[in-house]
C-alpha cells in the first residue's frame, strides 16, 4: 500500500468515497450529500490537489484508492496561530484492520511539520467506530481534548 497526495484524476474516487462515509455514518445518514460542493472543494484545491493551507492523501492498494483524508491549516479565532485541522479521514472497512488509518494520519503530520505547524487537531465526529477511532489516535500520540456537541433541530 502506498501513500500518496490525490490528484485531480482521483477525483470520482474520492467523491465515490465521500459517499461511502456519509452513508455509514450514524451522524451524517441523514443529512444530503452534494458530490458537487466536494468537487468544488477539490478544485479550490487543484493541481495535486495539494495546495497553500489544505492538503488531501489517498492510502492506495493495487491501484485501488482504500482511504483518504483531507487536512486544512486554519487560525485559531483568539490568535494568529496556526493549526492542523481535518476535514475528514476515512479508511474503507475492509482495510480498517491494518495500518492504513495511522499512515494517513501521519502523512498529514508530516505535512503539517513540512509547512511549519506543530499543532494538529484532528477530529472524530462521524460515530462511526467512534471509541475505536479515539484508541487509535491516543496509540499514536494524541490525547482527548474535548468531546463535539451536536443536536437537530427538532430533537
Amino acid at each position: 500500500m502506498i501513500i500518496r497526495p490525490a490528484t485531480v484524476d482521483d477525483l470520482e474516487k474520492l467523491i465515490a468515497m465521500g459517499q461511502a462515509l456519509h452513508d455509514e455514518s450514524p451522524r451524517y445518514q441523514g443529512m444530503a450529500f452534494k458530490p458537487a460542493k466536494l468537487r468544488a472543494l477539490f478544485e479550490h484545491l487543484k493541481g495535486s490537489v495539494l495546495a497553500p493551507g489544505g492538503c488531501v492523501f489517498v492510502a492506495e492498494r493495487e491501484g485501488e484508492i482504500v482511504g483518504m483524508t483531507v487536512g486544512l491549516i486554519v487560525e485559531r479565532w483568539f490568535s494568529d496561530e496556526r493549526f492542523l485541522t481535518d476535514l475528514t479521514l476515512y479508511v474503507k472497512p475492509e482495510h480498517r484492520r491494518g495500518t492504513t488509518f495511522m499512515r494517513l494520519v501521519r502523512a498529514l503530520e508530516a505535512w503539517a511539520k513540512a509547512e511549519g505547524i506543530a499543532d494538529m487537531a484532528l477530529g472524530v465526529s462521524t460515530e462511526i467506530h467512534a471509541e475505536r477511532t479515539v484508541e487509535a489516535y491516543e496509540a499514536m500520540g494524541y490525547r482527548l481534548a474535548g468531546y463535539t456537541m451536536v443536536k437537530r433541530h427538532g430533537n
